[in-house]
């Protein structure tokens, strides 16, 4: 109520900090920064109501896709793996079959292409009823990632940034995993200072998708992080050994040769190239044959881990350390999607602080905001116009971290998450 002394002082206070924020951006740049966030919040609440909306019969939405859209895969083949059959998720007759059997109606395929090590996290999803278990494969990785962030970027809205960001909404509306791994990368770097093995668990979690991890793996051996990357190493083989005792060898087997199919469905588009962040995805979307895209994609790869390598062999802040990592993760793969770049939050919500604290470089405010944008806006680009722009400016997003490690600005220091890393 106007007259409630309480909220009127909340009022003002509210008002005295939002006049601040114009002060500090300058109007341009304070309209630039509102108008994004509406879109992006525009984006994920438009995304939600048509991916979520009921339309019986059957849990599907009025599109005719599952609610939750891609989240139909891994509650099925933990269905399976429950039922005793763990390799029929390999199976595309009886999988489809499954998918089915879960929403009620026939749905849209979703293949699914992980190995057991996955199939065994996603195991207790099954337990629980789909929606209750759609909710909590979205909702509580989501909520750790907003605490993360708050570490990160100690502001109050770090949390809805992280929940309007582009690809968060681009998980959320597919029901896809790139907030849980966003959030397991997040609390390894926040840990590797003060719990070196606490984050070697987190890393080695993340072998759930291994065209993630090899990354990580890579930073801490360059790091010379030998204790995190000792436990990162059994925690990966034991989330292995363990699927294995559970699923038998046949799911193994048969996993394993599923990622041929996978990577044929990769080359010839069956996955959508648009949809995709990397140099390969962009390669075979302007028309390259799959050798040139091939190598295009080894030559980033060894470009970004050369960045990598420079960058994390120095005694540099782990803001710095850390948002060179995630920024290298999709370019040292073939195999990354929008939802993927989830993990985009940890170099943004860097730059943005160091921007702020020590003055933003020639291009860098410009970086930042088409690097919040692109995980939607590169993708309705590349289908438009067969471009796929994404990779290009994550390299640009490395590259300017890679300034900042080589030429601190005189007098001053990068911002870091914590005091100093301890190997």
């Amino acid at each position: 109520m106007l007259d409630d002394p309480a909220s009127l002082a909340a009022g003002l206070g509210l008002a005295a900090r939002l006049r601040g924020e114009v002060e500090r951006l300058g109007p341009l740049r304070f309209a630039i920064l509102f108008a994004v966030l509406l879109v992006s919040a525009g984006w994920l609440a438009g995304g939600l109501g048509t991916s979520w909306w009921y339309h019986p019969p059957g849990l599907v939405n009025a599109g005719g896709s599952a609610i939750g859209r891609d989240f139909v895969a891994p509650w099925s083949a933990s269905s399976l793996a429950l039922a005793g059959h763990p390799a029929a998720a390999y199976d595309q007759g009886a999988f489809r079959a499954a998918e089915t059997a879960t929403i009620g109606v026939p749905v849209p395929f979703i293949a699914w292409f992980y190995l057991p090590t996955f199939l065994l996290l996603a195991l207790p999803l099954a337990l629980l009823p789909y929606p209750v278990a759609l909710a909590l494969w979205l909702g509580a990785p989501l909520i750790v990632l907003a605490r993360l962030l708050r570490r990160v970027l100690p502001h109050p809205l770090a949390p809805v940034a992280a929940l309007i960001f582009p690809a968060t909404a681009q998980c959320l509306i597919s029901g896809q995993n790139g907030i849980l791994s966003a959030a397991l990368l997040a609390g390894g770097l926040l840990g590797l200072a003060a719990r070196p093995a606490l984050a070697g668990v987190l890393f080695g979690l993340l072998s759930f998708k291994p065209q993630l991890a090899v990354a990580v793996f890579a930073a801490l051996l360059f790091g010379r992080h030998w204790r995190t990357l000792a436990v990162a190493l059994v925690t990966a083989l034991a989330l292995a050994a363990a699927s294995l005792a559970a699923f038998g060898w046949e799911s193994w087997r048969v996993g394993l040769a599923t990622l041929g199919t996978a990577r044929q469905a990769l080359e010839t588009g069956q996955i959508a190239w648009d949809r995709l962040v990397t140099v390969f995805g962009a390669a075979r979307l302007a028309g390259a044959g799959i050798t040139a895209s091939y190598a295009l994609q080894s030559l980033t790869t060894l470009a970004a881990l050369g960045i990598l390598w420079w960058v994390w062999r120095r005694p540099a802040p782990l803001a710095l350390r850390g948002s060179a990592l995630a920024l290298a993760i999709p370019l040292t793969t073939p195999y990354a999607f929008d939802y993927d770049l989830v993990l985009l939050l940890l170099p943004l919500a860097w730059l943005l602080r160091e921007g702020t604290a020590n003055g933003f470089r020639r291009g860098e405010a410009t970086l930042l905001v088409l690097a919040w944008l692109c995980p939607v806006a590169g993708w309705l680009v590349a289908l438009w116009s067969h471009l796929l722009m994404t990779p290009a400016l994550l390299l640009l997003l490395l590259l300017a971290t890679l300034r900042r490690a080589i030429a601190p600005a005189p007098g001053q220091h990068p911002v870091g998450w914590v005091p100093q890393l301890q190997r």
